[in-house]
């Protein structure tokens, strides 16, 4: 079957706190049709997501434009885009912001933009896929990107001596198995982190309304889970939101272990200049 590009029928916007700066958040995403992928519009001036660097990778990540604009906290919003299949849309946002963090996943962000609709356009999807292995590694942390028929991610996560523990959750992503398995697990932390946190400027709009905490014997949180795995699962999420800066997520089997962003940006700036097709 080939893909076909997408896009959103109507407007969807998004408001909220921005996680770490504990301040006002706003985006909103607008429907683009002449197929030129996701696209960033500060006012009068646009820019392909592909012009976006990673300027800062400390339990987010944030992007800088080559006019001097800057976002913080992307990747749940871009994560949403990626797993839908959108390969077509304005994102629209103030410079310096934040993006909100809403719920702390990215089912809002996937509920607001299947409200919009989607569009499947009559035009091929530019799909790229991984010929050969790839890999990025830091200490015991790795992410490997192998040659695959399927968009698939494997990952693996080791909090040891913690209530969050050992975790590995995989999924093939498609927009249905993304909106189920992917999309509704939560940012998470420890409790015994966010003091640490705070005082590095980080977090000030955390709150069990949007993050999963975990004390010394397991979430603080009511109800204290969504899913089996959802740390796991949340970092799949974040994965993908760091490749999509990409422009478009090459076909892989992406396996992950003790990953982070920084990781999953290393193996993005690989991507862009490997083996793919």
């Amino acid at each position: 079957m080939t893909l076909k590009r997408r896009t959103i029928k109507k407007t969807a916007a998004f408001e909220g706190i921005g996680i770490h700066s504990g301040h006002s958040a706003s985006v909103t995403v607008l429907p683009l049709w002449d197929g030129t992928g996701i696209r960033f519009r500060f006012g009068g001036d646009i820019h392909p997501i592909t012009d976006a660097r990673p300027c800062e990778a400390l339990r987010s990540t944030s992007i800088a434009f080559p006019g001097g604009q800057r976002l913080r906290t992307v990747e749940h919003l871009l994560g949403a885009l990626a797993g839908l299949s959108i390969s077509d849309a304005i994102i629209e946002a103030q410079s310096g912001t934040e993006f909100p963090i809403l719920d702390g996943s990215a089912l809002p962000y996937v509920t607001g933009l299947t409200e919009a609709g989607i569009a499947e356009k009559d035009v091929p999807a530019d799909v790229k896929v991984v010929i050969a292995p790839i890999c990025v590694a830091h200490g015991a942390s790795s992410v490997t990107a192998i040659p695959s028929e399927t968009l698939r991610v494997t990952y693996m996560i080791d909090y040891p001596g913690t209530a969050i523990g050992t975790a590995i959750k995989d999924a093939v992503i498609t927009p249905e198995s993304f909106a189920k398995e992917v999309a509704p697990a939560r940012t998470f932390a420890l409790m015994s982190e966010v003091e640490h946190l705070r005082k590095a400027g980080l977090a000030a709009g955390g709150t069990l309304a949007n993050t999963l905490v975990f004390g010394e014997n397991g979430p603080l949180n009511d109800p204290p889970s969504r899913m089996d795995g959802e740390c796991a699962a949340h970092k799949i999420l974040d994965l993908l939101g760091d490749l999509a800066l990409n422009g478009n997520i090459p076909t892989a089997h992406y396996i992950c272990v003790r990953g982070g962003h920084r990781l999953h940006l290393g193996l993005a700036a690989r991507l862009a200049a490997s083996a793919i097709k």
